[in-house]
């Protein structure tokens, strides 16, 4: 195989695994919820649903699952 041919044809799959990788990462992530607001709105410090951020902790999951 030519050069130039063998360099276009690594291009080629270097394109398209980056272009996988950014489908995957864009279609299956979810935006964060957590935010300041929730702490202002309970009277709550944010190590109430949070042990380490981001992570809830079981009371944290509690509260998302009743407040959906």
């Amino acid at each position: 195989m030519p050069k130039g041919v063998a360099i276009a044809f690594a291009a080629g799959w270097m394109s398209a695994a980056f272009l996988m990788t950014f489908a995957m990462v864009t279609t299956t992530s979810q935006p964060a919820m957590a935010t300041a607001a929730i702490a202002k709105k309970t009277g709550q410090a944010c190590s109430k649903c949070h042990s380490t951020a981001p992570t809830l902790n079981n009371y944290g999951k509690k509260y998302k699952d009743s407040h959906k």
